[in-house]
């Protein structure tokens, strides 16, 4: 599961039309810089790490590690909600 093999499996796939992808500024095992890349492959195409352009969203949770949604559950379900009432 390559960041381009997903990337291509979900703009194939033609059944999502935006996306948010959510890591931890010290995820080691998705490190940020992987999920940028993802998030390019899917249509943003700044290289800030809290941009919103095209149908992919990338947010990075400072100080979290790989498990967003148990370090810091409140910020991460805020964040979803927000996303979701786009």
């Amino acid at each position: 599961w390559s960041p381009a093999a997903m990337a291509r499996r979900i703009r194939s796939s033609g059944a999502v039309e935006r996306c948010r992808i959510v890591v931890g500024s010290r995820d080691k095992m998705s490190h940020p810089t992987q999920a940028m890349r993802l998030a390019k492959m899917l249509g943003s195409d700044d290289d800030d790490v809290t941009f919103e352009a095209g149908r992919c969203v990338l947010k990075v949770m400072e100080g979290c590690g790989h498990a967003v949604p148990m370090e810091a559950m409140r910020l991460w379900r805020g964040d979803v909600l927000e996303f979701l009432d786009e």
